[in-house]
């Protein structure tokens, strides 16, 4: 088929929007939840609604980047199943799509007030720079997508009315080129051929360079988040959801570095145990916790 033949199977432009990617916008509960105020009902209901509105612009920046992207995902051994790349979506379809879902994200935004607003704009115009140019800039890139969550937790706390934790913010901006480093490094080994045929960026990496920078945000990643536990909240009993960080920070450089994952973190999340049992374990340990107060003596 061509790859601007039109076509317009459902799957094909749900797929279009990348679902499983929208897990990164629950960042933007990050504000409710860690001011202890989640199982409120006008707390939740603002953080999930910023949540909806990053969906949205989300997907319409992950439309337009695979359009700019088709030739070179056509050379990826996983990407050029992508509707676009493979000829499944017309373009004019992704652009009447990408519209669609770029409004949406507007008019919900617009419901939580004008600076919410201005966050997702800011977003949505970083992203775009980023699938146009800052994409083929090493260092570059992964400070980018560091750059998205840190404005996706400002979007959740301004909508709730709370400030966010400097500490949370360094772990959340540490772990976020942690991430990013990883997918560096995964798709560097699964790249067949010329590495600049599927992501133009890579061939300024190396290997060895990448274990380096995962090892060194993972290590500031679980420290920060150590800072954060110790002096973030007047409990320091927020100690003992430290370990449970540590064992999943471990777990993914494990996968990362050891058998050459991390491609695609929202399916590691979405299918590795021990990491799903860390995060579970944190989950109970904090609402215990913050939620439900519990202490043990600590000095």
């Amino acid at each position: 088929m061509p790859p601007d033949a039109p076509a317009g199977r459902p799957g094909d432009f749900l797929s279009l929007l990348r679902p499983r990617q929208w897990t990164k916008n629950l960042v933007c509960v990050g504000g409710a939840f860690f001011s202890g105020h989640m199982f409120e009902a006008r707390y939740a209901e603002r953080a999930l609604l910023a949540v909806a509105a990053f969906c949205a612009v989300s997907s319409f920046v992950y439309i337009v980047n695979d359009v700019l992207d088709r030739d070179r995902d056509r050379n990826h051994p996983r990407k050029r199943l992508r509707p676009i790349a493979a000829g499944l979506v017309a373009i004019p379809q992704a652009f009447m799509l990408a519209g669609v879902m770029l409004c949406t994200g507007i008019v919900l935004a617009a419901l939580l007030g004008p600076v919410v607003l201005g966050i997702l704009a800011a977003y949505a115009v970083m992203n775009l720079c980023y699938s146009a140019v800052l994409k083929n800039l090493s260092l570059v890139d992964a400070t980018v997508v560091a750059g998205g969550f840190i404005l996706r937790i400002y979007a959740g706390t301004t909508a709730v009315h709370v400030s966010p934790s400097a500490w949370l913010l360094l772990c959340a901006f540490f772990l976020s080129l942690f991430l990013a480093f990883g997918k560096r490094r995964a798709e560097l080994n699964a790249a067949v051929g010329p590495v600049a045929a599927t992501r133009g960026v890579l061939h300024k990496y190396n290997v060895a360079m990448l274990d380096r920078f995962c090892n060194i945000c993972a290590t500031l990643t679980i420290a920060t988040y150590a800072m954060f536990s110790v002096l973030g909240h007047q409990n320091r009993t927020l100690i003992i959801t430290t370990p449970p960080v540590v064992m999943g920070i471990f777990r993914y450089l494990l996968l990362v570095e050891r058998y050459q994952e991390g491609e695609a973190p929202d399916a590691i999340l979405a299918r590795d145990w021990p990491i799903q049992l860390a995060i579970l374990l944190w989950l109970i340990l904090y609402i215990a916790v913050i939620y439900f107060g519990l202490q043990i003596d600590v000095q």
